[in-house]
């Protein structure tokens, strides 16, 4: 998925305005190629980092971020700004045009030509983007049955994967059943793979849907089935055949740092000009894409959020609607955009967690809070941080892995894999079914189960109905 806000801003346009220390170790460290993919979660400094190391390895960047590959909307997507590129050569960035159609198969057949061209030539190159499947894509082949051009292989894989970001995925599911009712096809489901069922909330309809149409179709039980995917999706790089090294570097930082950070960034895309980028283009183009449309830009965090907007402004010289409502309109957007990024973030760092721990791929995390803690506060410490603790430790493990390293040494593991079957709680109070400690903290702590709750305490003790006892004993 795309981040909202600009890139980080590059305070340093060069190495002669870091420390000297600093100006040392930007020099270009001799090595073999090397393919490093930048990941981690929106408005964590991929970009910034993506292009400090392009600089140390004498390498290219490649963006990976599905809609910063579009020409439409740079504000919106936070496509990395020309100014901010520091001279180093970006592919793919702004090249699909209105309209065309451009998925992970096209994006790693177009990337892993620039990959390889770039080994060919003993340059290093370093994939960056928000869209994490299609940079695991473009390296190993387990995620992408790349065998044949049946979109139904890429239906089960990317599902699979999808099921860490319940909120996120904006693309439905294709030949998803319709015929059965939400709650039955939950208890169905519940019934025929229970260990499927503990994983899904009942709410999660599209899911649930899903399963029970893998089952229908294959006659085997969605658990075993992506049990067996998971065995199989073991980390091996399709570029280290050709005499490469491939280290993943993902930056993680604390939640509400990362928070502070989303809401400056929304707030300087305002000052950038987004409004103006969204009028233009809902103008130009219309507000809501065509139904089930694939890959267009409009599907973008940070563009839902402005519709209802963008629908009152475009039609404002019809008879419209009032400057006042336009401006509340207009604050509730930004609002729901920082909420929604936020949530992405979120999402974004678990992904990243699952596969260095469940799948064991050799991802190598660096941590920018202390960095991002800096920048959110506007202190100029901000640049010496990200170079000692961001940079040289992405430097050092791409040393590592030069010099030979199998990962093992340098890898920092993130926390433990986290059992993700729910804990099923019922509130006998108002008879619903929660399932998640989220969700049940969230009931018990809510305005209709403290009601609830007062009634039927009210209830035990013979009250509901009469009066108080304070104002029948006065009456008498």
């Amino acid at each position: 998925m795309v981040s909202i806000g600009v890139a980080i801003p590059c305070r340093t346009r060069s190495p002669q305005h870091l420390p000297a220390s600093a100006r040392v170790a930007t020099a270009v460290m001799p090595s073999p190629p090397l393919v490093v993919i930048v990941v981690g979660p929106t408005g964590s400094g991929k970009s910034r980092l993506a292009i400090d190391l392009a600089e140390a390895l004498g390498g290219e960047v490649v963006n990976a971020d599905a809609l910063q590959m579009h020409e439409q909307l740079p504000i919106c997507t936070a496509r990395v700004r020309e100014e901010e590129m520091r001279g180093v050569r970006h592919h793919l960035v702004g090249c699909v045009k209105y309209g065309e159609y451009f998925d992970v198969r096209s994006f790693r057949e177009r990337a892993g030509t620039i990959v390889r061209e770039c080994i060919a030539n003993g340059r290093s190159v370093v994939v960056v983007g928000g869209t994490n499947y299609y940079t695991q894509a473009l390296v190993s082949d387990s995620l992408l049955d790349v065998s044949g051009t049946n979109d139904a292989n890429d239906e089960e894989t990317n599902f699979d994967i999808d099921c860490d970001a319940s909120s996120v995925g904006r693309r439905p599911a294709k030949n998803v059943m319709r015929c059965e009712a939400d709650s039955t096809a939950y208890e169905r489901l519940t019934k025929v793979d229970p260990d499927s069922a503990n994983r899904l909330h009942p709410n999660d309809t599209r899911r649930v849907r899903r399963y029970l149409e893998i089952y229908d179709t294959t006659g085997r039980l969605p658990s075993e089935t992506f049990r067996q995917k998971r065995t199989m999706r073991k980390f091996e790089s399709q570029f280290d055949l050709l005499g490469c090294k491939t280290v993943f570097v993902a930056l993680k930082t604390a939640p509400e740092v990362l928070d502070r950070v989303i809401r400056q960034r929304v707030e300087k895309m305002i000052e950038y000009g987004l409004v103006d980028e969204l009028e233009t283009f809902a103008q130009n183009f219309g507000v809501d894409s065509a139904e089930n449309s694939r890959g267009d830009v409009r599907q973008a965090i940070g563009y839902a959020e402005w519709k209802s907007y963008l629908r009152a402004r475009v039609a404002e010289g019809r008879g419209g609607i009032s400057d006042e409502k336009l401006a509340e309109m207009r604050m509730e957007a930004i609002k729901t955009s920082i909420q929604n990024t936020s949530r992405l973030a979120r999402h974004q760092q678990t992904r990243l967690r699952t596969f260095a721990t469940r799948y064991q791929w050799p991802i190598h995390f660096v941590d920018v809070t202390q960095a991002l803690t800096a920048y959110a506060e506007k202190s100029d410490t901000f640049v010496t941080l990200w170079h000692d603790s961001v940079f040289e430790s992405a430097r050092n493990i791409c040393a590592g892995a030069a010099n030979g390293s199998t990962g093992s040494e340098h890898r920092t593991t993130d926390e433990s894999p986290v059992d993700r079957t729910w804990i099923v709680r019922k509130c006998e109070c108002c008879d619903k079914t929660l399932r998640g400690e989220n969700e049940w903290n969230a009931h018990v702590e809510g305005r209709r189960h403290r009601r609830a709750l007062a009634s039927a305490r009210k209830r035990q003790r013979g009250e509901m109905g009469n009066k108080h006892p304070s104002f029948a004993e006065n009456s008498a």
